[in-house]
């Protein structure tokens, strides 16, 4: 009985910790083309160069080839196993990279804007504070 009882309290452990590392999703069927959409159009204005914004020339197709990048990332969960946490991840590494490209606060806000365009087209609620935050933040020079 003991070694039951302890078979049953090991695999709980082990089932409730492997459920706690990913959420799945369920992603909105449209998702994969809106997501494909957006990323046509911010390769065209990689192309073009006709994004609304203060920063210097040279920092604008960085920037917009990390929007490429992150809207490729976000396609590639989708078409996975969607979880909340790989979005969230993938949120994180992208804001990283952005934020030294960024300094002024309209511009942050406007990149904020499109990745919670991401986010609702996947059907992501909430950034848990990560958009709010990139905001709020300067990046150190």
């Amino acid at each position: 009985m003991r070694t039951f009882l302890l078979i049953f309290l090991v695999l709980g452990a082990l089932s409730t910790s492997k459920a706690q590392d990913a959420t799945p999703m369920t992603v909105p069927q449209k998702a994969v083309a809106q997501l494909e959409k957006i990323r046509k159009q911010t390769v065209d204005e990689v192309v073009i160069g006709m994004r609304k914004s203060n920063l210097p020339a040279e920092t604008r197709p960085m920037l917009n080839r990390i929007l490429v990048k992150s809207t490729s990332e976000f396609l590639v969960i989708t078409a996975r196993k969607p979880t909340r946490e790989a979005y969230l991840k993938c949120l994180d590494d992208n804001l990283s990279r952005i934020s030294p490209l960024v300094p002024e606060t309209k511009d942050r806000e406007q990149v904020a804007e499109y990745f919670q365009d991401l986010m609702d087209i996947v059907g992501l609620e909430s950034s848990e504070g990560r958009l709010t935050a990139f905001v709020e933040t300067k990046p150190q020079k």
